[in-house]
């Protein structure tokens, strides 16, 4: 029993989406889906290992401004991690 309980919760853990990944389709998306100006591919590619980049970025978004600090630093450390 214990173990299926292990894996019970391990499974639910391997499966759940970064917080920086469901801020960023709630909040950055519309504007940043595929086929748009400036998509997460080129957000990913430009500011590779650079949060603090997509930081200062999403400070000045229309959408970004409506963001704590703290889900500004998480969008931004899952963008730059391009996982």
């Amino acid at each position: 029993m214990r173990y299926l309980m292990a894996l019970l919760l391990m499974s639910t853990f391997t499966f759940a989406k970064p917080p920086g990944e469901v801020i960023f389709q709630n909040s950055c998306e519309r504007c940043h889906a595929e086929g748009s100006k400036k998509p997460l591919s080129y957000l990913r590619q430009k500011y590779r290992s650079n949060p603090q980049g997509i930081m200062e970025l999403a400070k000045v978004c229309p959408w970004g401004k409506n963001l704590s600090d703290m889900e500004i630093e998480l969008v931004s450390r899952w963008i730059a991690e391009g996982k």
